[in-house]
């Protein structure tokens, strides 16, 4: 993405806020991200629930850093907001990230969340449409700030009900052609 629209810009990054105080808090944060900042669309993340350092893979790629999903999500964004005509569509058009269910293994440490990202590509003359169900484990650990314990994600492990190559085929068939789940 940054190799396409330009290099990568530094971002302060350092957090303002104090990192979740429990692993309640931080899913009630990832459960924000979903329901209010869209983040699989518009990449709004809670940044102080992530460490600066976290790891970030989904079935297309990987990469460490907050500085670099920042970066790269502040690249995407003005694609996706051509290609969804997201100022010109109705409300009910307008992509969204759908949480289907959020879960905490405090055992293991990490919050699983499943989800369905969807959204119509009207921009394109063949009307393709985003249609993916997919699941993400937040992997956390605790961390210290200012002398007080928190909670922040360190891996962030996305997979996809599909396969990377029928999702990624959805851009170019029209809307429907494709599944958006094995399941």
């Amino acid at each position: 993405v940054n190799f396409l629209m330009g290099e990568e810009k530094q971002i302060d990054n350092s957090p303002s806020l104090p990192p979740p105080k429990t692993p309640q808090e931080l899913m009630r944060l990832v459960q924000e991200d979903y329901e209010l900042n869209n983040y699989l669309w518009t990449g709004h993340i809670h940044l102080p629930a992530f460490e600066e350092d976290c790891t970030f893979t989904d079935p297309t790629l990987s990469f460490t850093g907050t500085q670099k999903f920042v970066s790269n999500v502040k690249n995407l964004v003005p694609i996706v907001e051509f290609l969804t005509q997201q100022s010109k569509s109705e409300e009910k058009s307008q992509p969204r990230s759908d949480l289907l269910d959020i879960s905490i293994n405090e055992e293991e440490s990490y919050i699983q969340t499943r989800w369905n990202m969807v959204g119509d590509l009207v921009a394109l003359p063949w009307k393709p449409a985003i249609d993916v169900i997919g699941r993400t484990k937040f992997w956390y650990r605790p961390t210290e700030n200012e002398g007080e314990t928190g909670y922040r994600v360190y891996f962030y492990d996305e997979e996809w009900e599909v396969a990377a190559s029928t999702a990624l085929l959805q851009l170019v068939t029209p809307k429907g052609s494709m599944p958006n789940s094995t399941k």
